[in-house]
């Protein structure tokens, strides 16, 4: 099972320290600056929140009412000063071996990743391997542009795709069986430069079956 993706802020740097070297202790990984594909928020003192998209898990130490913006479906852990390594620990790794489990939900939007399903409105489509983790990718980094030689270089290994529409392609297979089906738009194009997920509810199948 791969590792936690993290990232850590914190308003005290001793604390920050400790936290990131608590995680990569344990064998986590810690998320790039920018990223957005993280599973794991520590967070210490009142901070500002970064995008939650991904989130499975949060700990907040010291942080308020702060966890008031989490949403319902990410586990909490409040710790105030000092707090129990032991626990921290225990939580960290409780989140880790759950972490398969993982199922996204945005307006009843859900996308879930063991069955390869996207269901909204009392519908259910099944995407193959390759639409599941395009749709994944782009899911990941809402309202970010992501190019096609980006997509390319990490959902295609093969060599010979590099010069061809394959992005374009299977964009377009999921539009046809997420859009009109769901009553939805997930993806955008960018002319010139590439795909954004952006959730979008248009007349359609799944909003006259909500009424």
């Amino acid at each position: 099972m791969e590792k936690l993706r993290f990232k850590v802020i914190a308003t005290d740097p001793l604390y920050e320290r400790m936290l990131r070297l608590e995680l990569l202790r344990m064998g986590h990984t810690e998320a790039e600056e920018n990223s957005r594909d993280y599973q794991l928020l520590c967070a210490e003192g009142m901070c500002e929140l970064p995008p939650l998209r991904r989130l499975k898990a949060a700990i907040f130490i010291d942080c308020g009412l702060l966890s008031a913006a989490m949403p319902e479906q990410v586990k909490l852990l409040i710790l105030g000063k000092p707090f129990s390594l032991r626990e921290f620990r225990d939580f960290v790794t409780y989140v880790y071996e759950h972490e398969d489990e993982k199922v996204y939900e945005e307006n009843q939007l859900v996308i879930s990743p063991e069955d390869m399903t996207v269901s909204f409105g009392g519908n259910v489509v099944k995407l193959t391997p390759r639409e599941f983790a395009l749709l994944d990718y782009l899911h990941a980094r809402p309202g970010e542009t992501i190019s096609r030689a980006e997509l390319l270089e990490n959902l295609w290994r093969d060599a010979k795709a590099r010069d061809t529409n394959v992005v374009d392609v299977y964009v377009r297979f999921l539009r046809a069986k997420l859009d009109e089906p769901l009553g939805l738009r997930l993806i955008r194009a960018v002319r010139g430069e590439g795909y954004v997920y952006a959730y979008e509810r248009v007349h359609g199948a799944a909003i006259q079956a909500e009424a």
